[in-house]
């Protein structure tokens, strides 16, 4: 498990990643030895301008994810870039966690250092939530927007990127975001790309008849419908599944948003760190802010694809004070999609 070291007094402009094994003792993660911090590259200076020059000040990872590949582990995280004020780096974690101390000097590996992930233009002050994605021959692709239009293109060694390809499907793709993504208020209101994507066979393991096939194989993600309403979080988790060649078209998304259990209403039982001045109201008819932030097949050794019947692992954040796992059947996932016109 990796996550941020908590940040306050004169460490609030150092930013770090903390790692450690966990276990589950009583429904509980707990670390089994002490977290450690992650070795990650020092950040390059800060580029930023205007009202975003605060975060030159302010070095390190942060928001770090990590995620399989068809054949390796991969941490993805934000620190100053190159290209606008923040951006997204990637590295094989292989370099950085002791566990793959073995696998460093005989596996081929790419990103084998801290590697900034390009964007086509144009690009925003402030990137972050790309995903890496892999086609049927294993080349990586990256996906930096969902909305209102895809915008994803082939990932080159050196983190540079080719032209956008979300143009060659657009024309269908936008027809079923229309049909399907959630609706959004004038303000206060957005789509934001969640967690790292895996690939998955829409039959079962189980069934002998089951074989992948470019007809049933596809690659899936979970994005987030994001609200702010007096001034606290509300997150939506929905389900993308789309073609694992090009074009990459969108094959299908949730109907309804996924509902974790446990997520119950925001009240001071919550203990939400946001709330722990007590003279700080507390939002009425909110629900706690769960955020999901990884998906990952929990059978041990599985890596990038799986199958309907294969469990599931959900990491999500709750109120930015603590974190939560949970696991689930893939085909829980796939139980109400809205499959795009022609898709079915």
């Amino acid at each position: 498990m990796i996550a941020q070291r908590e940040q306050s007094g004169e460490q609030i402009f150092v930013s770090q990643e903390m790692t450690c094994n966990v276990g589950l003792l009583n429904d509980v993660m707990v670390c089994t030895a002490e977290p450690t911090t992650i070795p990650i590259e020092p950040s390059i200076v800060g580029n930023c301008s205007g009202d975003l020059a605060y975060f030159n000040s302010r070095g390190g990872p942060r928001d770090a994810r990590m995620c399989y590949g068809p054949d390796a582990p991969y941490i993805l995280y934000g620190s100053q870039s190159s290209y606008s004020c923040i951006g997204i780096w990637v590295e094989d974690a292989r370099m950085l966690l002791d566990d793959f101390h073995a696998e460093r000097s005989v596996v081929p590996k790419l990103f084998t250092h801290a590697t900034e992930v390009q964007k086509p233009p144009p690009v925003g002050g402030m990137e972050k939530n790309f995903f890496l994605f892999w086609d049927s021959s294993n080349k990586a692709y990256v996906h930096h927007d969902i909305y209102p239009h895809r915008v994803f293109a082939q990932l080159e060694f050196d983190g540079s990127v080719g032209p956008d390809l979300g143009v060659n499907s657009a024309s269908k793709d936008d027809v079923c975001l229309k049909m399907y993504m959630p609706t959004l208020a004038p303000e206060l209101e957005s789509i934001h790309q969640a967690t790292n994507s895996l690939s998955i066979t829409l039959c079962k393991r189980a069934d002998s008849g089951c074989t992948p096939t470019a007809v049933n194989t596809f690659i899936f993600t979970i994005f987030q419908h994001k609200s702010y309403h007096d001034w606290h979080g509300i997150y939506e988790p929905y389900v993308m599944v789309f073609q694992r060649d090009a074009p990459f078209e969108v094959h299908a998304i949730s109907q309804r948003p996924l509902w974790i259990h446990g997520r119950g209403p925001l009240t001071r039982e919550t203990q939400s760190l946001l709330y722990s001045d007590p003279n700080k109201d507390i939002p009425s008819g909110h629900t706690e802010m769960f955020y999901v932030t990884s998906i990952s097949w929990k059978t041990h050794g599985q890596k990038y694809h799986g199958y309907l019947d294969d469990p599931l692992f959900l990491a999500f954040g709750i109120e930015d004070t603590r974190a939560g796992l949970i696991d689930v059947l893939a085909e829980d996932l796939f139980s109400d999609l809205g499959y795009c016109p022609g898709k079915m």
